[in-house]
């Protein structure tokens, strides 16, 4: 069994104590002051010059494929997305955390080959090391929550001169000029490791599979899809239909403003938080909501954090006229410190695939700077991703689905690499930075003047490291080994606390039919597992993996 680290108490600003447990790192952060102290003691800049540096010495990888250079794989999750607040508010709801700096280190590791150096800490991710026989750094630090973090503080004690592991890192990569460095988020803390790592190792730029710091810090977040309630009001909405009214509200966003972005959306405002009292984004929540109802004659909203992923603490299927609810969950959304938006509430197509009804909200992909080829289409668990099917058009019309939609989404993924090709790029300062990421689109009716046609609208930018590169990743490991299937699946579960990598994976080969492909993962006992399978059509390889994760919950759940 895998031990996670001791339990310990989390005391958070407003005084309340929390209890740490189950998980495999601390929940040690460093503050943004601590932060911008290690950029003055490794590299003798302030922030604001740390990311001008990294314009120039951090260079995203654009190819057709990977494996073509060794790299180094050092993903770390980000406070960029909240990961830290997620598990504590998880804690506090008594709920089930993800242990998302875990999670994200451990399955980072199935993207490694034999000529990779990986980094990581925590014990699923040394597991998974030995386990796959990639070659490993091991940091040691697991008082810190964010492996960044954990770098930043190795970085300052290197500079002393302790004897710390990142000696290896920096003379392999210098023995390696023409490496690719893998990263979940090139975000702050990231970009000032890499930049005290290419000073260490003499090379003049260091290649990253991730975005440019632009569109790592800037884009990596839902508030650009939506215009602010100030913005909205600015608009003559007489005689506009609820289409026209729609098109010229994305106008105003700051995705058009900054980029000339136009993507189909849902009906939304964003509400600003920086330097915003309670009470002010109390009010701003509420007129969002007026003009969703005034503009749209909708009913429910969801009302979302734009800086948060994995769906945490999204609030749907908001009464628009329940101000005192609404009230209520702005308040309780305002410590947290990011903008939120208040978006129209979908009635989701719904699609049977293997047996199951699902939602259909679809993601699409870039991969090393081009659109990737088809769809996925996610499995969740309320608002929380729980895995993707791999779809081509074909495979998306065999599930009933309206092939116009599809092609929808398709022209929206290329419209926004061209956004970020265009020139409004260059002004932007994030031209040719979109190397990675995904966005999910909801595919349904919202009513209201809408009545009941056929929405699709893009809800969310993913534009760092995402889940449904693993599941690209584990097709191109069945086409290498001569695998037929055309179409391939992942899922998310909670592994029991005597899985093990090795076990799962054992489980997953006897289970896989001749001339297809099973395969585990991840593991982080009782927080977050992975697993995958292919299959001649989309039905087949969902069924293969639930027919997996049925078989090892049974194996340590018996009835």
């Amino acid at each position: 069994m895998l031990v996670p680290v001791a339990p310990s108490v989390y005391r958070s600003p407003d005084g309340k104590d929390i209890r740490w447990a189950g998980f495999f790192t601390g929940h040690r952060v460093l503050d943004e002051g601590r932060v911008a102290g290690t950029a003055q003691q490794l590299l003798g800049m302030d922030c604001a010059s740390v990311a001008e540096h990294a314009k120039r010495e951090l260079s995203p990888y654009y190819a057709d494929s990977a494996g073509k250079f060794p790299a180094l794989l050092l993903h770390s999750a980000t406070p960029t997305l909240r990961s830290l607040d997620g598990d504590l508010a998880s804690l506090v709801a008594d709920q089930v955390p993800h242990d998302v700096a875990t999670y994200v280190e451990a399955r980072s590791v199935f993207l490694g080959a034999a000529a990779d150096l990986a980094v990581g800490r925590t014990a699923p991710w040394a597991e998974a090391v030995g386990h796959w026989r990639i070659p490993a750094v091991d940091v040691g630090d697991v008082e810190h929550y964010y492996l960044s973090h954990a770098l930043l503080t190795l970085a300052i004690d290197h500079e002393r001169g302790a004897d710390t592991p990142l000696g290896r890192i920096i003379g392999w990569l210098r023995d390696r000029p023409e490496a690719v460095i893998r990263l979940y988020a090139l975000d702050l803390e990231m970009q000032i490791f890499l930049l005290w790592l290419r000073r260490k190792t003499g090379r003049h730029r260091l290649v990253t599979d991730a975005n440019s710091p632009a569109v790592a810090t800037r884009w990596n977040r839902k508030a650009h899809l939506h215009p602010t309630v100030e913005a909205a009001r600015t608009l003559a909405e007489e005689g506009l239909s609820a289409d026209a009214l729609l098109i010229a509200e994305q106008l105003l966003s700051e995705a058009h403003q900054r980029l000339g972005l136009r993507i189909p959306v849902l009906p939304g405002y964003t509400v600003p938080r920086a330097g915003v009292s309670r009470e002010a984004f109390v009010a701003g929540v509420l007129d969002a909501a007026e003009l969703l109802r005034t503009r749209y004659g909708l009913r429910a909203a969801a009302l979302k954090p734009s800086e948060a992923g994995d769906g945490a603490r999204i609030v749907g299927d908001l009464d628009l006229t329940d101000t005192a609810r609404l009230a209520a969950e702005a308040r309780a959304a305002h410590p947290m410190g990011d903008d939120c938006l208040l978006e129209a509430w979908v009635d989701f197509l719904p699609a049977e695939l293997d047996g199951a009804r699902l939602p259909v909200v679809p993601s699409g992909q870039f991969r090393y700077g081009l659109v990737a080829d088809g769809l996925t289409l996610q499995t969740l668990d309320g608002f929380s991703w729980r895995g993707n099917s791999s779809l081509d058009e074909s495979g998306w019309v065999t599930l009933g689905l309206p092939g116009e939609a599809y092609r929808t989404i398709r022209e929206a993924l290329h419209a926004i690499r061209a956004a970020f090709v265009g020139p409004e790029s260059l002004r932007d300062g994030s031209h040719q930075g979109l190397a990675t990421g995904g966005v999910d689109f909801a595919v349904g009716s919202v009513g209201g003047r809408f009545g009941d046609r056929l929405l699709v609208g893009a809800m969310d930018f993913n534009l760092s490291s995402h889940g449904s590169e693993y599941l690209r990743t584990f097709q191109d490991l069945a086409r290498r080994e001569g695998v037929s299937d055309r179409y391939a699946a992942t899922r998310v579960f909670r592994p029991a606390a005597t899985h093990t990598l090795a076990r799962m994976e054992a489980t997953a080969a006897a289970l896989a039919p001749p001339g297809s492909m099973m395969r585990a993962v991840a593991c982080v006992p009782e927080r977050w597992g992975m697993v995958a399978a292919t299959g001649p059509d989309p039905g087949t390889a969902a069924h293969r993996t639930e027919q997996l994760l049925a078989t090892l919950l049974e194996a340590h759940h018996p009835r």
